[in-house]
């Protein structure tokens, strides 16, 4: 049994920052993915902090707002603030397996630090990034990935970046390696808990 948890932040510096706007978790369990956990997180400051973000390449205003179907307005009306939603991912985690889609990221930048404080809490034994990415990369240099189309760009991505370790993302390690298609792709918001929950899927086929 594993918990794979994934968050929504307002950029890539980590904290302090920023913040993870939204979190969700998935359980991994005999072949099984299902969804356990999942909160936007209020803050009331959210307006002010947006007008203020700037982000890594220069450009304002916090990008998951611009991006996705998460909105400002999610985060004031949302029923818990940070510290809620905390305890009770402290409370889920506790003594149990966990893990991510870049553990250097939700963990290392987040979860690690204030109030999450994770790191005495549980254990993250493997980053399902870099499983996939070996993975992945490995059939496709063996040709053995049937969607030549998706092959092909994952390769040349690899070749024009000049990193032969390219990290493979989420959704691609998904479609490689999912291609029954479990949780039904079209479907997915591709908000926090929808991503752990594919990312439960991917490391279903690592393990």
């Amino acid at each position: 049994m594993v918990l794979i948890i994934d968050t929504e932040t307002t950029g890539l510096s980590g904290y302090p920052k920023d913040r993870v706007l939204e979190i969700g978790m998935a359980e991994l369990e005999e072949g099984s993915v299902k969804p356990v956990y999942s909160e936007i997180i209020r803050y009331s400051d959210i307006v002010e902090f947006d007008r203020k973000y700037v982000n890594l390449d220069g450009s304002e205003g916090i990008w998951i707002y611009r991006n996705s179907d998460l909105r400002i307005e999610d985060t004031l009306d949302a029923s818990k603030d940070l510290e809620t939603v905390a305890a009770e991912v402290r409370e889920i985690v506790s003594g149990r397996e966990v893990t991510s889609y870049n553990v250097s990221f939700d963990f290392g930048k987040f979860l690690y630090h204030e109030p999450w404080n994770l790191k005495e809490l549980c254990s993250v034994p493997y980053d399902i990034m870099e499983l996939a990415t070996k993975r992945v990369y490995s059939l496709a240099e063996a040709d053995m990935i049937p969607d030549k189309v998706l092959q092909e760009r994952l390769l040349r991505e690899r070749e024009e970046l000049y990193y032969q370790n390219k990290w493979i993302r989420s959704i691609d390690a998904y479609r490689v390696l999912c291609p029954e298609d479990p949780m039904g792709l079209e479907g997915m918001r591709h908000r926090a808990v929808d991503d752990a929950v594919m990312e439960g899927w991917v490391l279903d086929k690592l393990l």
